[in-house]
């Protein structure tokens, strides 16, 4: 599952590590959320470009934007067959860059946050589906959701699950529409190695969607994560 992530590469970088055309501006986030919408790279008139979509997928055949789960996440191993995923796996696939993500670990009566990057902090691109649906007015909303897959061993204490990350030599594969998706899906779609990733414990101010600054990263003091000893009654 990926429910939170961060993207806080400039727009000038991004567009020439993925030599893809910068379209569209956009702020760095440290905590984004479903709904909201953020930069994807995808494929028109046969150049990579930058474009900034809603997160969370709206089938065309959906009645209105409410009426559906929030399909922010979709399964590789089975997007072939969900009817909500298949066509967009076969002709509208994505990037979504990335810094990282956030995932949380039951401790106790809380959930401890944690903030997962790649260990030599390089940008991170998730493999997404995407698709235009029409509002009654008869305008466009192009939404996306993020692919995941079983959690790399040394990440699965913390999430069974995590984004299905793409390296460099599988972006082109995967913008290509005329490159079957669902052989595609699981040729490139597998569990990270141990290793490539780290797991930060920070705040549990990235729990509010709205802290959407550095400060949500800031790694924890061992300390800190402790759940605090109930208070005893004094005896008199």
């Amino acid at each position: 599952m990926c429910g939170r992530y961060a993207q806080t590469t400039s727009r000038e970088a991004l567009a020439v590590l993925l030599d893809a055309v910068p379209a569209v501006e956009f702020p760095p986030r440290y905590n984004i959320s479903p709904t909201q919408l953020c930069p994807v790279v995808l494929m028109e008139e046969g150049e990579r470009r930058l474009a900034l979509q809603r997160w969370g997928l709206i089938p065309p055949f959906a009645p209105d934007e409410k009426s559906i789960p929030l399909m922010f996440n979709a399964r590789a191993e089975t997007m072939a067959q969900k009817p909500a995923f298949r066509t967009a796996l076969q002709k509208r696939r994505c990037l979504v860059p990335a810094d990282g993500w956030y995932e949380w670990r039951a401790a106790g009566r809380f959930k401890q946050p944690f903030l997962i990057r790649r260990t030599d902090r390089r940008p991170i691109m998730f493999a997404g589906v995407w698709e235009t649906w029409r509002r009654a007015d008869g305008s466009a909303l192009r939404s996306f959701a993020i692919a995941t897959v079983p959690a790399a061993r040394d990440l699965a204490e913390i999430h069974e699950r995590m984004p299905a990350v793409l390296e460099p030599e599988h972006w082109d594969a995967w913008l290509d529409a005329r490159v079957d998706g669902g052989s595609l899906a699981l040729r490139c779609l597998k569990s990270a190695p141990e290793g490539r990733f780290e797991a930060i414990a920070v705040s549990a101010r990235v729990n509010q969607a709205g802290n959407d600054g550095p400060e949500v990263q800031e790694p924890l003091r061992e300390l800190d994560r402790l759940e605090p000893e109930p208070l005893q009654p004094r005896l008199i």
